[in-house]
């Protein structure tokens, strides 16, 4: 496969590290200009949503996107689903590819990949200002290869699926070549109805019973799905339609 990303970005790959989107904050700290992406073999700190951390293993993918979009602040909350809609296309690819079983591959809100309910992989979108430019940081871990022990979670590996990998790497330069096409895309095309319901369409668990905590409450009801914002949307018992930007999820067995 031509490698059309990495005319694009600059690559990094450090065999360990802290965390990529540490390195990539640095980056932006030292006034770097164009894109980058940072692989790390290990990180001895990664980072996972809701400042939870990040278990790295030898092996799995473990990368950040560092990029300069040109778009309203406002629309950079959309990079998480347009990543994860990116992400499941090329897990189903390499899965078609395979002789593995086809599982159910679906998207969690906010920002978490299943496969037949367990958590393959999860996205932190990071972004800061500086000088006037907007600069956003995508994290991205997937394993690949090995699976991760994360407290009160399921979790699986490409490789647990029957996915045979011969590194993270070529997961890493399918995956960039579908980021790129797509984000480019993405920032012509200023209408996020297209990446929602696509999304959409992937979501787990949409129209059945959810529970958010959002750190003050914790609110039940149906998942209807997001909004115009990436918002998730509630209905509650009492037919009240509730939209929350962030929360933990969790839902009915």
């Amino acid at each position: 496969m031509p490698l059309t990303w990495i005319e694009n970005y600059n690559l990094l790959i450090f065999d360990q590290i802290d965390s990529t989107n540490n390195e990539a904050f640095r980056l932006i700290k030292n006034g770097i200009k164009g894109n980058f992406v940072i692989v790390a073999r290990e990180q001895t700190a990664g980072k996972g949503s809701n400042k939870r951390s990040w278990e790295s293993i030898l092996g799995n993918l473990h990368m950040s996107i560092l990029i300069q979009p040109i778009v309203s602040i406002s629309r950079i909350k959309e990079l998480s689903f347009l990543v994860a809609v990116v992400l499941h296309k090329t897990i189903k690819k390499f899965i078609i590819n395979s002789n593995a079983s086809k599982p159910d591959i679906q998207l969690k809100w906010p920002n978490d990949i299943l496969i037949d309910d367990k958590k393959l992989a999860g996205i932190l979108i990071e972004s800061t200002c500086l000088n006037g430019v907007n600069y956003v940081v995508i994290g991205i871990g997937v394993n690949t290869h090995f699976i991760p022990d994360v407290k009160n979670a399921d979790v699986t590996s490409l490789f647990n699926e029957g996915v045979i990998l011969k590194n993270s790497d070529c997961f890493l330069s399918s995956f960039m070549n579908n980021f790129h096409a797509n984000y480019f895309r993405w920032i012509s095309d200023d209408n996020f109805n297209n990446i929602r319901k696509e999304w959409l369409k992937l979501a787990y668990n949409l129209n059945n019973i959810v529970t958010l905590d959002n750190g003050i409450s914790k609110i039940s009801g149906i998942f209807k799905g997001i909004d115009q914002e990436g918002a998730i949307c509630i209905e509650t018992a009492e037919k009240l339609l509730l939209s929350f930007s962030s929360g933990q999820l969790t839902f009915s067995k």
